[in-house]
């Protein structure tokens, strides 16, 4: 039986991605401004059933349940103290794995910067080497991070598209001041979240006339570094970007396009729109620099929007998109009897809207992308064309809520399964 241990990824403070490194048993340097991600892997029988430190309110701990690959993670923050065990314990309260985490409280600079810990040197064991750290200078900082912009009228802002990243990041209108020329950070400290950032400018010190105080937070789930304001001072690569993403949308807007991007790797420019692709051609006309008149979204759009709720607080990212062509998504059939829901929706060609406690982020159908592995006992559906389709994005899993543009049914053909025929067979009796 594999032991149970905690790790943590080999890049320190960083999101629960790529390489990891066991720290069970051992001695981890925390700077109190940074926030830690640990896991426990090894815990197949699900032992674990509380993680705690060995000292009341020595650190912040909240389960981010981003699982994969075995792995179940922590999201470790506000350490405070100079010492404490971070301890796994089971049912019965007794200690399975755990790591000691050291303090490093380090004072606020007169400029805006910080104190990163560098890797252990062999030669000075026990020594904490430190580096001087400005968040903006950080491979993470998301205008450094940035590879394109997405844009169009029904989002209430743009989409950051990153390096690294599958799912773009959504900046609202009131995170973008496209005027502010002369901003500066109120410190070099990166807070948890986008409310403690603003809360610390609330209590920071004025700054010169004329002179926007800022901050800096981790978004996204803390894959990236965000300014409090996105504008030409704090993020110069994005706006730039943002208005090419603009310009070249007020030029297609007539041939009822639903958004572009624009991608910026290698001085390359990249035209994405949501449904179909635009293929330059050499009688394309330069685009206006002009305002454009917005015309009314799409119903189904409206509706996506107008329905959206948040029940379990886990701040999704969401993406969406009116399907220009028929597309299959995977279902989980959950119904007490899955042969009868199979029957009942093959006879009837459609699917319920959830709605209500069930719909924990928006009335809808709730699929899975095509092809999902794991999840019981299934459906594919083919939707058609017009379908609204938001993409749901926690912690890096996926899945989709759908709805039509008007009813509370939304029409499905079955095209796959993976229910035996004979179950299909009893339920196409009960269905009778």
């Amino acid at each position: 039986m594999a032991p149970i241990d905690f790790i943590t990824p080999v890049e320190e403070y960083g999101f629960p991605s790529g390489p990891t490194t066991v720290i069970s048993g051992r001695t981890r340097a925390f700077i109190s401004s940074r926030v830690m991600f640990v896991g426990i892997v090894g815990d197949a029988s699900k032992v674990v059933n509380t993680v705690s430190p060995d000292v009341a309110n020595a650190v912040t701990i909240e389960d981010v349940s981003v699982n994969g690959a075995g792995v179940r993670w922590f999201r470790l923050s506000r350490p405070r103290g100079n010492k404490f065990k971070v301890q796994a314990k089971d049912a019965k309260g007794s200690v399975v794995t755990s790591f000691e985490a050291s303090v490093i409280e380090l004072p606020k600079g007169s400029a805006p910067m910080e104190f990163g810990v560098e890797p252990d040197d062999p030669k000075h064991p026990g020594r904490v080497n430190l580096r001087a750290y400005a968040p903006k200078s950080d491979a993470d900082y998301i205008d450094t991070k940035m590879s394109g912009i997405g844009y169009h009228i029904y989002l209430g802002g743009f989409q950051v598209l990153c390096d690294g990243m599958k799912t773009p990041i959504h900046v609202p209108n009131s995170l973008v001041d496209l005027n502010l020329t002369k901003a500066e950070p109120i410190d070099g400290k990166v807070y948890d979240t986008l409310e403690q950032a603003n809360e610390a400018i609330k209590r920071a010190p004025a700054k010169a006339n004329g002179v926007k105080p800022f901050a800096y937070y981790r978004g996204a789930g803390g894959a990236v570094i965000a300014p409090t304001i996105f504008s030409p001072a704090t993020t110069p690569r994005i706006i730039a970007t943002f208005y090419e993403a603009r310009a070249l949308y007020a030029a297609y807007l007539q041939e009822a396009l639903i958004g572009i991007a624009i991608g910026v790797a290698g001085g390359v420019i990249i035209r994405v729109i949501l449904g179909r692709i635009l293929r330059a051609t050499p009688s394309d006309r330069k685009p206006p620099r002009g305002a454009t008149v917005d015309p009314p979204p799409p119903r189904v759009v409206s509706r996506l929007r107008d329905t959206s709720v948040d029940l379990q607080k886990k701040d999704p990212v969401r993406t969406v998109e009116v399907l220009p062509a028929p597309a299959t998504y995977r279902h989980t059939l959950t119904g007490d009897v899955p042969p009868a829901s199979y029957a009942r929706i093959e006879m009837e060609g459609s699917m319920r809207l959830s709605t209500g406690v069930k719909a924990h982020y928006g009335e809808g159908v709730y699929a899975w992308p095509a092809g999902q592995r794991g999840v019981g006992t299934y459906i594919d559906i083919e939707v058609p064309a017009g379908t609204g389709v938001e993409t749901i994005n926690v912690g890096g899993q996926c899945w989709v809520r759908m709805v039509p543009p008007e009813g509370n049914k939304l029409p499905v053909r079955i095209v796959g399964t993976n229910m035996p025929q004979p179950q299909i067979d009893f339920g196409r009796k009960l269905v009778r």
